[in-house]
């Protein structure tokens, strides 16, 4: 076993390390242990090192978050506009360029997707009962049987919600990611817990 992992360590070139490092911004050591899971193949590579973070973000997921920031976005035509207000651990974290470019970007991802909820959980009973009777209704109206008549108004409920929730909202920037995938590469990166506080999205 050790022969064939040592076969596969030398098959990884710098350059390979060097570019998922760019593009993932794991360390040497993470993004070398990915290609090396992954034989090489830099999309398996990714999938590693998101699946860690997620990993190490749920580790953290229970620290408090005393610090942060408020960012702002103002769309070019200056009637649509976000704020967002995100929090980390520390005063030094806050600080940090990288925590303040995703405070930004989470600014800019509001005023464009419009969320109405940050997580799936906010949404109450009433607002879904309220939905599933009007998808119910309508589906009804196809005559199709019970059983999977709820089974369809159990997946629209689903989707029409994940659609309003930022966490589950494709990042406006890269959309092969959720939101919650690009606040969880930051935890395992920044090293700290973070969270989205508050989001208020303008309109004229």
């Amino acid at each position: 076993m050790k022969k064939i992992i040592s076969n596969r360590v030398k098959k990884i070139s710098a350059d390979q390390v060097k570019k998922l490092r760019e593009e993932t911004g794991a360390s040497v050591m993470e993004c070398r242990e990915a290609l090396v899971n992954s034989e090489g193949d830099a999309e398996k590579a990714r999938e590693y090192l998101r699946k860690k973070g997620k990993e190490k973000a749920q580790k953290k997921s229970g620290r408090e978050t005393r610090e942060g920031v408020v960012s702002a976005y103002i769309h070019s035509n200056k009637k649509i506009g976000a704020l967002v207000e995100i929090r980390c651990e520390t005063d030094f974290v806050a600080k940090n360029a990288e925590f303040q470019e995703l405070s930004h970007d989470l600014a800019m991802h509001v005023a464009a997707m419009d969320p109405k909820f940050i997580l799936f959980d906010e949404v109450s009973e009433k607002e879904r009962k309220e939905y599933e009777d009007l998808a119910r209704e309508e589906i009804t109206k196809e005559k199709k049987p019970k059983e999977i008549v709820e089974k369809i108004v159990s997946g629209k409920t689903e989707k029409h919600f994940s659609e309003q929730c930022l966490m589950r909202q494709k990042f406006i920037k890269n959309p092969d990611i959720t939101v919650e995938d690009l606040v969880k590469e930051k935890i395992s990166k920044i090293g700290e817990n973070i969270k989205i506080e508050r989001i208020v999205r303008f309109e004229i």
